[in-house]
């Protein structure tokens, strides 16, 4: 039996990405007179999409949204990556899983480019053989095109994959692809996920290894 596919969303799930999307929302709010906004603030709303992202942590600040979200990733696209960001644990568990011949992809609704960017400056690009972004389909998450899109690129199958992610647009798009849902607690939008099909849950990474080994066995069984 061929080893499974995994498809992990990016914010929240692999890296702590909220201070430099802080920053960059920091950016947008001096220009208009506003002061910093911290990443306490943005982590809740990462989860909720970048619409309400922007609108929510600028407030009154906040304008026509479409400008707000163009002028927000024109300045997070000027932020260098921290690779403090990066949740403990990540590395070795993808190291683990990619010399156990496991095909990995990043499916974000961060756009593509902004997302090979923080992965590449991060270290982290080797490990995929797919980055699905927001804007590389015509849809998005929770739809389900942007995972079948990535298990068809790194040669999965539905019947052999697992959906990593922190959020109920997570859960959803699993759901609606047919994927287990592995949801990691640690996250940004563990909360919202409340009444959705949750078929294993981790709270560091180390423990994320043994949920993926033992769902190997059962599936082997």
């Amino acid at each position: 039996m061929s080893p499974p596919a995994l498809l992990f969303d990016l914010d929240g799930t692999l890296v702590d990405s909220a201070m430099g999307i802080a920053v960059a929302l920091s950016v947008v709010a001096a220009a208009r007179g506003g002061g910093s906004i911290g990443p306490d603030r943005v982590r809740p709303l990462v989860s909720r999409g970048v619409v309400e992202l922007v609108a929510g942590a600028l407030g009154p600040l906040a304008g026509d949204s479409a400008a707000d979200v163009h002028a927000f990733r024109a300045a997070l696209a000027e932020v260098s990556a921290d690779p403090g960001v990066i949740f403990p644990g990540v590395v070795s568990a993808l190291e683990q899983f990619g010399g156990m011949g496991m095909p990995m992809a990043v499916v974000t609704n961060k756009p593509e480019h902004l997302a090979r960017r923080l992965l590449r400056d991060l270290g982290l690009t080797a490990y995929f053989q797919a980055i699905v972004g927001g804007d590389t389909l015509a849809i998005a998450k929770p739809d389900p095109a942007p995972l079948r899109h990535a298990l068809a690129a790194i040669g999965g199958h539905s019947c052999e994959a697992l959906m990593i992610g922190d959020s109920a647009v997570d859960a959803q798009a699993a759901a609606a692809a047919g994927l287990p849902f592995v949801l990691y607690e640690g996250g940004y939008g563990a909360g919202e996920c409340a009444g959705h099909d949750v078929a294993h849950r981790f709270s560091s990474f180390e423990a994320l290894i043994e949920v993926i080994e033992r769902s190997s066995k059962t599936r082997a069984a």
